[in-house]
């Protein structure tokens, strides 16, 4: 994408103007992906521009601010102190337009439209949400988006998607939240670990145990969630391997290099096959919620929100 222009100056208290700059995005747009590329023809060729008609941009942009951003070298471009400055900026700035055009996407989608995110170990417990909302509005297209660690709550701020099922849901005003469970947390161990037979355990059993590595996609918050971290107040050791599914997941507990603290609701895709699950009695369950962005009011959106209430308090009924 290649944002067009948009023009402003800036102007003193009496109106006049201080400095006549026409500010491009387009400009702008390009000259951060030679930043980030090093090399104009790389920058060229992931913008789909000829080298010349960029190259040209670059120097067009220089001439207007009237300092030298890159410094030219047989291997490519670097950024001049100037540049490093201005960089910074323009990747603000271009950051703050994508976030504005993302924050129109829910009102393109209209009322026609519902795209809840999730990642694939929640989508059980969502369906039944799903198929009531589905038969009292079959005017609307549902849609499931497949979520991975690294897209959590990225599309849902980006616009992407109307509502997305956090566990657990971060503090965050900008987000309206509805508690839908709380989940029980087990802990998951090979069956030939000496705990594998005990019928519950408390969190002292297992404070010293090796944990799963974690994946460059998960963060060190969720991650610090799922190794219990604040009860310990630090890190516990983990395995060089860093697993990302939970299949992945399962052959470590099996090959008996790590355990694993899960919620209820990822037990049974986990707990058979030489690995067993043991309640973890003494810890607070993980909270589900439903999450959407606060200023999406949309009539489609509310209406969801409100079977998701139904179920919650249904939820919170049952013993």
């Amino acid at each position: 994408m290649d944002p067009g222009p948009c023009a402003a100056s800036r102007r003193q208290s009496d109106g006049e103007p201080q400095i006549d700059l026409q500010v491009d995005f387009r400009q702008l747009y390009r000259f951060v992906a030679v930043a980030e590329a090093g090399q104009i023809t790389r920058a060229a060729k992931a913008l789909h521009l000829a080298q010349p008609a960029l190259s040209l941009s670059i120097a067009k942009l220089e001439e207007n601010l009237g300092l030298q951003l890159f410094e030219r070298t047989a291997r490519g471009v670097t950024l001049t102190v100037a540049g490093e400055a201005f960089y910074e900026k323009a990747r603000v700035a271009l950051t703050a337009a994508e976030e504005a055009h993302a924050a129109l996407q829910p009102w393109l989608r209209g009322e026609a439209t519902l795209i809840l995110g999730l990642l694939p170990s929640v989508q059980p417990l969502v369906r039944p949400m799903l198929r009531r909302f589905m038969e009292a509005r079959p005017d609307v297209d549902v849609q499931i988006r497949l979520l991975d660690p690294a897209s959590r709550l990225r599309d849902l701020k980006r616009g992407e998607i109307d509502a997305e099922l956090l566990f657990p849901p971060p503090p965050d005003d900008a987000l309206v939240i509805e508690t839908v469970a709380y989940a029980p947390r087990y802990v998951l161990l090979p069956e030939s670990h000496p705990l594998a037979s005990e019928s519950e355990l408390v969190f002292g059993q297992i404070a010293h145990e090796t944990f799963p590595g974690r994946h460059p996609s998960v963060s060190e918050k969720w991650a610090a969630e799922a190794w219990l971290s604040d009860r310990r107040g630090h890190d516990p050791p983990v395995t060089r391997e860093a697993p990302v599914t939970l299949d992945d997941l399962w052959t470590l507990i099996h090959a008996g290099k790590a355990i694993a603290v899960l919620p209820e609701f990822m037990v049974r895709q986990i707990a058979s096959d030489g690995v067993r699950a043991v309640p973890l009695i003494d810890v607070e369950p993980l909270e589900l919620g439903m999450a959407r962005r606060k200023d999406d009011t949309r009539p489609v959106l509310a209406a969801f929100f409100e079977v998701v209430r139904e179920f919650a308090q249904l939820a919170r009924r049952e013993p």
